[in-house]
């Protein structure tokens, strides 16, 4: 009898097993009891997050057969977590004696992030897939340095925000339905720190003129946005706006710095990086770096610390209601330098 395949997300304090009859009749064991199979879950060991070249390779943890069969592997990779679109797959991997089983991904991958899962098979039975791990494909991509102080992938039907305003949890990331739309989020003063995220739905022009904010960053108890001495945005614009069409606004202690990039070659298709990141520089300078896949876009230097009293920093900007409609947001990640 085939066994019946299915997968499930499975949390590290338990095991499943995948089980088949193996014997019917007179191959039936002791006492009437049918002889079975079974194998546990293959446990993701990298990657799990993270930036990786096009060809990464994908490891796990040996599984467990209960007859002491060697199992084979398979591997599948997508770009979107349901696997609806599997982008690279292979079975029949052998196990390594090591204790971990590795694949390396033979096509090269987009400029994005993928999903992958494994699972074991052995005796005709196929096991139960692994827990599902993601990974962006991007060898451009700068990593900053400090510390990580929040994640949020918004890919999982939830939101770390602290504060949302409309907007839509998808699959594939929080979708701005209207203007209006934003979230939050509350940390804790950053005077040196960075902001990592990433968008798709980019065009070359915006729905609209009265779209264009894709982040900020202010102190609610310094004032209303539009008057806060620490207010900061990164807007993307399209003539007929003046340029630069790609914009860095920074206002620390009220002195206000503005740079800006002649950038248009948006595909709503592709996901692009985006990073922000400030602080001192040396032992003088105070810069802020504003990174679109890894390429720097923006370089703007300041004369005073970024010091709010509380620190609020969002996609889209509530008090701005200029949130471009039809951009998704995903992996926004929160550091301290």
């Amino acid at each position: 009898m085939k066994a019946h395949r299915s997968s499930w997300r499975v949390a590290p304090s338990f095991i499943f097993v995948a089980t088949l009859l193996t014997g019917c009749g007179d191959d039936s064991g002791p006492n009437g009891t049918t002889p079975t199979v079974t194998i546990t879950v293959p446990i993701i060991v990298r990657p799990d997050g993270g930036n990786v070249d096009d060809q990464p390779e994908l490891v796990v943890a040996n599984v467990t057969v209960s007859n002491g069969s060697t199992p084979t592997y398979s591997f599948q990779v997508a770009t979107d977590a349901n696997f609806a679109n599997i982008v690279a797959q292979v079975s029949g991997v052998a196990q390594d004696p090591s204790g971990q089983t590795s694949w390396e991904v033979r096509v090269k991958l987009g400029g994005r992030e993928h999903f992958w899962r494994a699972r074991a098979s052995a005796g005709g039975t196929d096991g139960p897939f692994s827990a599902v791990a993601r990974f962006r494909v991007d060898k451009n991509v700068v990593e900053p340095g400090g510390r990580e102080v929040l994640f949020d992938p918004l890919t999982d039907g939830m939101t770390r925000a602290t504060n949302r305003g409309g907007g839509r949890l998808t699959p594939q990331g929080w979708q701005v339905l209207s203007r209006f739309d934003f979230l939050r989020y509350e940390v804790r003063p950053l005077s040196a720190g960075w902001v990592e995220w990433q968008m798709t739905g980019l065009k070359p022009e915006n729905n609209a003129l009265n779209q264009y904010m894709v982040l900020g960053m202010w102190d609610p108890t310094a004032g209303a946005y539009r008057d806060n001495p620490f207010r900061v945005h990164v807007q993307k614009l399209h003539p007929p706006h003046n340029t630069p069409f790609v914009r860095l606004r920074w206002l620390s202690h009220g002195d206000v710095f503005e740079e800006g990039a002649n950038y248009l070659r948006w595909d709503p298709e592709q996901t692009y990086t985006w990073l922000l990141e400030w602080g001192p520089f040396g032992e003088d300078s105070v810069f802020a770096f504003l990174y679109l896949d890894g390429r720097e876009l923006i370089r703007l230097e300041y004369d005073r610390p970024y010091t709010p009293a509380r620190h609020y920093i969002e996609l889209g900007i509530a008090a701005r209601q200029e949130s471009i409609v039809d951009a998704v947001y995903s992996n926004l990640r929160i550091g301290e330098k």
